[in-house]
């Protein structure tokens, strides 16, 4: 690239700049595309088209190709972060609630296992063991006859 097309396109950057300054956000978005369709690696570009997508999920990927293109352009880290903040303290809500959820189910497993031990223990605890000679029926003597 010469140093007339670099200049050329930072001048249609500083435009496109200039047009959302002025609160022009579709002129903007149409010559950021054309900045990002000739250089897919223009990270400014692709910065600002992260001002004037239209929805926040496009913006997080107009910044995600930012630091795909540059991962230490702090801006556009911090950007990012801020637009997924939600998203990550949502997982840490659904991240606590699973733990709870499994504690309640280990719980409520060890509960019925406690129950049926008990259970079982209180059928078989009035039944005689075969191997208490005690418990063994008695036969009937009978007395010699004299």
């Amino acid at each position: 690239m010469t140093d007339s097309q670099a200049a050329d396109r930072i001048d249609r950057l500083l435009d496109a700049i200039d047009l959302i300054k002025a609160d022009r956000r579709e002129e903007a978005r149409s010559l950021l595309r054309e900045l990002i369709g000739e250089n897919g690696d223009f990270e400014d570009a692709w910065l600002w088209m992260s001002v004037v997508v239209d929805s926040l999920d496009q913006s997080a990927v107009c910044l995600e190709n930012v630091l795909r293109i540059n991962p230490r352009n702090t801006v556009a880290a911090g950007a990012l972060y801020r637009l997924r903040l939600s998203d990550i303290e949502q997982e840490k809500r659904l991240s606590r609630l699973r733990f709870w959820r499994d504690m309640a189910a280990i719980g409520f497993w060890l509960l019925i296992f406690v129950l049926l031990f008990a259970l079982l223990v209180t059928l078989f605890s009035g039944v005689p063991s075969t191997w208490d000679s005690t418990a063994l029926p008695t036969l009937p003597t009978s007395t010699p006859l004299s």
